[in-house]
Order: C-alpha cells, then sequence, then structure tokens
C-alpha cells in the first residue's frame, strides 16, 4: 500500500521517514567525527560527504513534509491520553522544524563561509550570499547548538515509540515499521 491510510502510513511515507532516519544519523556521525579532525584533506572529504547527506536529506525532508500535508494521518490508538496527542504532535513537527533549520543553518555556515554546496562530487550549487566571517560564525554556532535539539527530540521520539510497543502493547509503531496487527 503506498498511500497512507487511517490506521497506519504507506510504504511510501515508510520509506521517507526511514532513509531520512538514516540520513540524520549518518549527519550526526559525519558531524561529530569531523569537529574532532585536524583541518586538511581527510577533515574536508567528511565535511564534503556530510554536506551531499545533508543536501540528499533536504530533498527527501521537503518530499516528507509536503507527503505529510497531502495524505491522512493515521489516527491515534484508542485510549491515548491527550497529553500523549499533543506531546507526539509537538515532538514530530519540532523534529521538522529543527531539522529544517539544522540543514539551512550548514548551508548558510558554508556559503557564508566563501565555498559551494558540493553534491557528491557530481556537481556544487553556490548561493548567492556573500562570505561573512561574521555570518560565517553565527550560522556554524546554530548549526553546532541545534543538533543538540534534534538529538533531545529523536530520543523522546524512539522512546515512545517503543513505550507504545512495550508498554502500551499499541500499533503506534507497528505503524511505521511492518504494518499495524488485523483485527479480529
Amino acid at each position: 500500500m503506498l498511500h497512507n491510510t487511517t490506521r497506519e502510513f504507506g510504504s511510501f511515507a515508510k520509506s521517507l521517514h526511514w532513509l531520512v532516519a538514516i540520513g540524520i544519523f549518518a549527519l550526526i556521525f559525519l558531524g561529530l567525527e569531523q569537529s574532532g579532525m585536524e583541518r586538511g584533506e581527510e577533515r574536508q572529504a567528511v565535511r564534503d560527504l556530510h554536506g551531499s547527506i545533508a543536501l540528499l536529506v533536504f530533498a527527501l525532508m521537503t518530499v516528507r513534509v509536503v507527503w505529510r500535508l497531502m495524505s491522512p494521518v493515521p489516527a491515534h490508538p484508542q485510549g491515548l491520553p491527550a497529553w500523549q496527542k499533543i506531546s507526539a504532535k509537538l515532538v514530530h513537527w519540532g523534529l521538522y522544524i529543527a531539522v529544517f533549520v539544522q540543514l539551512i543553518a550548514g548551508a548558510l555556515a558554508v556559503a557564508t563561509g566563501g565555498r559551494p554546496l558540493a553534491f557528491f562530487g557530481l556537481f556544487s550549487v553556490s548561493l548567492p550570499i556573500a562570505e561573512s566571517d561574521a555570518s560565517h560564525e553565527f550560522w556554524e554556532e546554530v548549526h553546532e547548538t541545534v543538533w543538540i535539539v534534534i538529538a533531545a527530540l529523536l530520543i523522546v521520539h524512539v522512546l515512545a515509540a517503543l513505550y507504545n510497543h512495550f508498554v502500551a502493547k499499541n500499533d503506534v509503531l507497528r505503524r511505521m515499521t511492518v504494518g499495524v496487527r488485523n483485527e479480529a
């Protein structure tokens, strides 16, 4: 099933979710990896890979948000407390916003540092933004801070999914993975 239903996410939404998740974890790993490296070719290669994956995640996130706005979202399980419904919505939209802020801040840090955005060595995109040490430092600081917000929201997101699966024993996790159970 390609499309979402009121019971579960479709294969397209699931694919976008997991591709973005893999991309975000790769970006966090590469970001932390390069931060401890000495300046040089190896560090620049890691940064270029980091930036390329970021461009890919940006495209996937854009499609994901458009798909989410155009498709039904599965209903929360019956009996889920209102505070959990509100928390789920806040965490999801908080993740979307934080990821976009992070991706844009990274692109602006690169651009204000006088470099184009490289995409896996295939091509580069130069943003029409002036090189500026002050702006570069600002966007670097934003980029170096927002990942912590993303990590915190991801921890809440994963813990909530695991809680729903193992403690509440509902289909919240299954509707984004293997599919909901058939009701007897």
